[in-house]
């Protein structure tokens, strides 16, 4: 089950943000994630994080991150199939902006 749905900027701004299930601690994951992601080196991030009990599967596309966060052991590739298929549905309606 999905937690927590956000998409991030590239200055880590939530642009969206929805939480589902109430049990991991309101925005400030959010912000948890983006200091996570920009304290690791280099350029290319793990698509998938633990930290403390919370999971984070993200994607990159056009600057902006989008995350969904789980408590519990949950098929990662199911979860990265949804956040593709999400992008994909508002691909069009970014390349305008």
């Amino acid at each position: 089950m999905i937690s927590q749905f956000f998409i991030l900027s590239s200055k880590g701004d939530p642009l969206i943000y929805k939480d589902f299930r109430g049990d991991s601690g309101g925005r400030d994951v959010a912000e948890l994630f983006y200091r996570k992601l920009t304290g690791l080196p280099g350029d290319e991030s793990p698509v998938v994080m633990h930290h403390e009990g919370r999971h984070f599967i993200h994607i990159r596309h056009s600057g902006l991150y989008l995350v969904v966060t789980t408590s519990e052991n949950v098929s990662p590739f199911g979860l990265l199939e949804l956040l593709s298929r999400i992008m994909a549905m508002y691909r069009p309606h970014l390349r305008r902006c």
